[in-house]
C-alpha cells in the first residue's frame, strides 16, 4: 500500500502523523507526508476570514497530483481544522475516488460527524489500526473490517462503530517519528514543494516555542497520556475511552535519546528540544534522573517542557535544570477554589501552585522565565472567582510570563458536556470551530489580567487595583463610558505612532500568507490585530 498522510497544522511537528508514517514504513508500506499549514485555523491569525475553502485552487491541484498514485489518504485534524480537512477530503473523493481516513482528537470525539466526510475514522491511538486497515485493503477485504478495534467506517449507507481498542503499553514498539524527507512535501510560498533541509530548518525555526527563544527547535514526546483529567482538556475524554487501562505510558530513556541523537546527526542546525508530554514530571524519579544524565551526556542542548503543580519536586527540577532545562510551561489555570473544583484540579490548588512556582523561581538565574497558563472568560465565573485568579497572580514569585487562553468548550471534554447541558453552547460553528482562544470579552478584570502577562506589572499596584472598593468603582455603570473613550484614544494613538511591533506583526502575517499561498488581499488580513 501507498498511503499519503496530510496535516493542516501550522506546526509541522505532527507527532502522531509522523509516528504512523514510520510505523507503516517499518511494516513495508510506502508513505507520503504532506504538510499544508492552514493559519486560518491557528490561534495566531486573528483576522483571517474563516471559510470552508482554506486553500487556493492552485494548491489543491498540486495536492491532488501528489496523492494521485496513493491507495489511501489520511488526514489529521483538531476541531479548528475541520474545514481544512473537509476541503482536502472532498476534492480527493470527487477527483480521484481515493478512500480517506481521518484521525486525531476531533475525529476521536466526533466520529459520526467525521464519518459523514471520510470513509474511515480512527479513534484514539492509530498506529496499529492503520497497519491492520492497510493489510485488509491491500488484500481487497474492504467489507471485513469489523475486528479492527477503534475503527469507525462506512459500509454502504451504514456507519459501523467497532469496539474500542487497547492502549499499547510498550511505546518502544513504535519507531521514532518520520523526519526522513523521503517523499515529504510542504506548502511554501503557495507551492507544495519537496521538503529540503533548508525548508525544514525554516519551519522548525518559525515554530511557536522556537520563535519565543530565537532557536531552531525539534518537538517530540517521551510519553503519552496525562495523570490528570481536567474537564476542559481532551484527556478527560481519552481517560473515559480507555477505562481500566494504564493511560500514562513512557518511552524508555534509550529509545528517546536514540531519537534525539539521530535527529541531531541528520539536522545539525537543531539547537533546541521541546518535549510536549502532558506532564513530563510524572515520570518516576529514578527514570527521570537517568534521562537527565543521558541527555546531558549525549545531547546537551537547551530544552522546554510542560509540568503541573504538585508533580514538580525540587529533586526533579534541579536535575532537569542541570541537564539543560531552559524553560517550563506550567498550568496554573485558575485561582478560584470553586472553579478549580469544576476543572477537577482541586488537588492542584493555590498552595501547590505557589510551592511549585517557588521551586521554579529558585533556579531563575539559570533558566528563562517560566510560562504559566491561565484560563479566563468562563461563563461560570463570578467577579470574585476572577479576582481570586488575579490575587493568585499577585502572589506568584517573579520572574514569569502568563499565557492566557479564553475558554473554548471543545467537544468531547467534560466541560463541553456541562456547558451544553446549561445552554451555554448555541452555535458550535461560531463559538467553537471558528473561535480562537485569544478572543476575549472587554472587562476590568480581563484588562488587569492582560496587563499582568509579562510579569513586569508591579504586584503592589495589582493588589491595589483588585481591592474590592476599587473594583466596585471600576465596574460600575458610571465608569463604563470612560472605558470606551480610553479604548478609542488608545486605538488612535497606536495608529498615529505606527508602532514598530505592530508593523512586525503585519509582516509576520504577510510571511504566513506566503507560506499558505493566500492572495495579497488576504495577506493583510492575516496580520495580528493592532
Amino acid at each position: 500500500m501507498k498511503v499519503s498522510l496530510i496535516s493542516p497544522y501550522p506546526d509541522i511537528t505532527n507527532y502522531g502523523l509522523r509516528s504512523i508514517s514510520s510505523t507503516l514504513r517499518a511494516a513495508g508500506h510506502q508513505t507520503q507526508v504532506i504538510s499544508m499549514p492552514d493559519f486560518a485555523g491557528d490561534g495566531e491569525s486573528v483576522h483571517v476570514k474563516m471559510s470552508e475553502q482554506r486553500y487556493s485552487p492552485q494548491v489543491i491541484d498540486q495536492m491532488l497530483e501528489l496523492v494521485s498514485k496513493s491507495d489511501m489518504v489520511g488526514v489529521t485534524l483538531m476541531t479548528h481544522y475541520f474545514d481544512s480537512a473537509k476541503q482536502i477530503t472532498k476534492v480527493i473523493q470527487e477527483k480521484l475516488g481515493k478512500p480517506v481516513i481521518w484521525g486525531g482528537f476531533h475525529p476521536s470525539v466526533r466520529p459520526d460527524e467525521c464519518a459523514s466526510q471520510a470513509e474511515y475514522v480512527a479513534v484514539g491511538d492509530a498506529e496499529d489500526l492503520m497497519l491492520q486497515l492497510c493489510e485488509r485493503l491491500e488484500n481487497g477485504d474492504r467489507n471485513k473490517l469489523h475486528d479492527i478495534k477503534s475503527l469507525v467506517w462506512r459500509k454502504g449507507s451504514e456507519v459501523v462503530r467497532n469496539a474500542p481498542g487497547s492502549l499499547e503499553q510498550e511505546l518502544d514498539r513504535y519507531p521514532a517519528p518520520d523526519f526522513s524527507r523521503d517523499d515529504h512535501h510542504i506548502l511554501f510560498e503557495g507551492q507544495l514543494a519537496p521538503v529540503t533541509k533548508d525548508l525544514l530548518r525554516r519551519y522548525l525555526h518559525n515554530g511557536t516555542v522556537s520563535r519565543m527563544f530565537g532557536r531552531t527547535g525539534y518537538q517530540t514526546m517521551t510519553g503519552r497520556g496525562c495523570p490528570h483529567a481536567c474537564t476542559y482538556c481532551g484527556n478527560s475524554f481519552y481517560r473515559d475511552l480507555y477505562k481500566r487501562q494504564r493511560y500514562v505510558r513512557y518511552r524508555s530513556t534509550d529509545h528517546v535519546i536514540h531519537e534525539l541523537t539521530e535527529i541531531k546527526r541528520e539536522y545539525p542546525f537543531i539547537d533546541f528540544f521541546w518535549f510536549s508530554d502532558d506532564s513530563f514530571f510524572g515520570r518516576p524519579l529514578p527514570d527521570l534522573l537517568r534521562f537527565c544524565s543521558e541527555y546531558k551526556a549525549k545531547v546537551g542542548d537547551p530544552f522546554y517542557l510542560l509540568g503541573s503543580p504538585g508533580t514538580i519536586t525540587e529533586e526533579k527540577y534541579s536535575a532537569l535544570v542541570d541537564a539543560g532545562l531552559h524553560c517550563i510551561q506550567m498550568g496554573v489555570e485558575h485561582g478560584s477554589k470553586r472553579i478549580q473544583k469544576m476543572f477537577k484540579r482541586s488537588t492542584m490548588g493555590n498552595d501547590k501552585i505557589l510551592k511549585s512556582a517557588e521551586i521554579i523561581t529558585k533556579y531563575a538565574d539559570r533558566t528563562a522565565p517560566p510560562q504559566y497558563d491561565i484560563i479566563y472568560d468562563l461563563a461560570y465565573e463570578t467577579i470574585d472567582d476572577k479576582l481570586d485568579t488575579l490575587r493568585l497572580i499577585s502572589e506568584l514569585p517573579k520572574p514569569y510570563r502568563l499565557q492566557v487562553f479564553s475558554v473554548i468548550y471543545y467537544p468531547g471534554t467534560s466541560l463541553y458536556t456541562l456547558a451544553s447541558r446549561d445552554g451555554l453552547v448555541n452555535d458550535e460553528k461560531a463559538e467553537i470551530y471558528d473561535r480562537m482562544f485569544f478572543e476575549r470579552h472587554d472587562s476590568y478584570t480581563n484588562t488587569l489580567l492582560f496587563l499582568a502577562r509579562t510579569g513586569r506589572f508591579p504586584h503592589p499596584l495589582l493588589k491595589a487595583l483588585i481591592d474590592k472598593r476599587v473594583v466596585n468603582v471600576m465596574t460600575s455603570d458610571y465608569v463604563a463610558p470612560l472605558g470606551n473613550v480610553a479604548k478609542t484614544a488608545i486605538r488612535g494613538l497606536r495608529a498615529a505612532l505606527r508602532n514598530p511591533a505592530i508593523e512586525r506583526a503585519k509582516a509576520l502575517g504577510v510571511y504566513k500568507a506566503r507560506l499558505t499561498g493566500m492572495t495579497g488581499a488576504d495577506a493583510g488580513a492575516a496580520a495580528p490585530s493592532a
